[in-house]
């Protein structure tokens, strides 16, 4: 009986084992919508491997196209243009662990006019292998992004580059009472 229940734990604690060593080294590719910190009322669009291993040949699949430089503040400035080139058009051969790729995507109105008010729906393919795996396994990942979230939100300056600068607006009032 012992054996049987040391055989048991055994067998349990190797599969433990390997789902972890699994989700060690499997690349996991997801595009977010990010906000500019650099360029106020701008939003990216971020391709990031998230995952702790090596995702290759990742191709992207929208319905509809991906909206390239979609700004205007209150609509789009120029007509609706979808990407044509790059890697949302011809996919990537590789994107190492914690890698990114930032595009510049456009603005809440343009996008939001641009994407008729509807989410941006994305399929992402790829494979990715650990070594202990013969074959390179596809993986497909679905992501829904959707510009809409930002609506009401100030992006137009980061909330603490507007805490430094109250401060040091505070900090130079002081000084030139003390100065006096």
């Amino acid at each position: 009986m012992i054996e049987i229940l040391s055989l048991v734990i055994a067998l349990m604690s190797l599969i433990v084992t390997y789902i972890v060593y699994y989700n060690n080294t499997v690349g996991d590719v997801v595009v977010y919508a990010k906000v500019d910190l650099a360029r106020p009322t701008v939003i990216n669009l971020v391709i990031h491997n998230i995952g702790k291993g090596i995702a290759r040949d990742i191709k992207f699949i929208s319905r509809n196209g991906i909206p390239q430089g979609a700004y205007g503040i209150s609509g789009l400035n120029k007509p609706k243009k979808n990407y044509e080139s790059g890697a949302f058009v011809s996919g990537l051969s590789i994107l190492f662990p914690d890698e990114k790729l930032v595009y510049q995507w456009g603005q809440f109105g343009g996008l939001k006019e641009a994407l008729d008010n509807q989410p941006l729906e994305l399929t992402i393919t790829f494979h990715s292998r650990t070594a202990l795996q013969l074959f390179k396994r596809k993986i497909v990942n679905k992501v829904t992004i959707n510009p809409m979230e930002f609506s009401g939100v100030d992006i137009s300056e980061p909330v603490f580059q507007n805490e430094i600068k109250t401060s040091l607006r505070d900090i130079a009032s002081s000084l030139k009472k003390l100065s006096k």
